[in-house]
């Protein structure tokens, strides 16, 4: 897929201004939506387990990190009912909009080396059964798909900790083997901490109810 493609651009209060091509939207700062999926398999004794994807290595933004479930730019004229398709091209899976659960729509701003990222980010939560072997990763995309806890991700997330064990699949010579590991936030998308601490959040009572 094409890294730039024409993207709605919003004014501050998500008021639709017109659109733009997507470089030229984090060239200038321009408000715009991206996608959110986080993918959590239930655990009978609450330690629900979220899925991590592993960014390409030949990402344009942000390679070779630890992020959401899947995740993805809006085009133009898409709403959040499209971002499905990003799960189906990244982790291979069919997904009825239907079984998403909005979690919320939160505002993340970041820049870094003239790239400047001003987004509305509706968040979604799928809930799923299934194992890692179930997902069939793209690996023009995914350099892999690993698994932490909900309450290690917002502990290290909330600095109580310094670094937790993920497991899972990591793309190595074309082929994804069974990997184990210790990661620190350096090893994720930089949005913000609170972010991270906020879903954690939503999904812990999201489950408990």
């Amino acid at each position: 897929m094409s890294t730039d493609y024409m993207i709605d651009i919003y004014d501050g209060n998500m008021n639709l201004l017109g659109s733009v091509m997507r470089s030229q939207a984090h060239k200038e700062g321009m408000w715009h939506k991206a996608f959110h999926c986080w993918i959590v398999k239930k655990s009978p004794d609450k330690h629900h387990r979220v899925f991590l994807q592993l960014r390409g290595k030949n990402q344009a933004t942000h390679p070779s990190l630890l992020d959401i479930s899947s995740a993805g730019h809006l085009k133009s004229g898409e709403t959040s009912h499209d971002g499905i398709k990003h799960i189906e091209e990244e982790l291979g899976i069919k997904v009825d909009f239907k079984s998403l659960n909005k979690l919320f729509t939160i505002n993340h701003v970041y820049e870094k080396d003239g790239y400047i990222n001003h987004e509305f980010n509706p968040t979604y939560l799928l809930e799923t059964n299934k194992d890692l072997t179930q997902f069939k990763l793209n690996p023009k995309e995914v350099d892999g798909l690993l698994e932490a806890s909900v309450d290690d991700l917002k502990n290290l997330f909330n600095h109580k900790v310094n670094s937790i064990y993920v497991s899972g699949l990591f793309l190595d010579d074309d082929k994804y083997i069974p990997y184990t590991g210790a990661v620190s936030i350096k090893d994720f998308v930089p949005h913000e901490d609170s972010y991270y601490v906020k879903v954690m959040d939503t999904i812990n009572r999201y489950f408990s109810n």
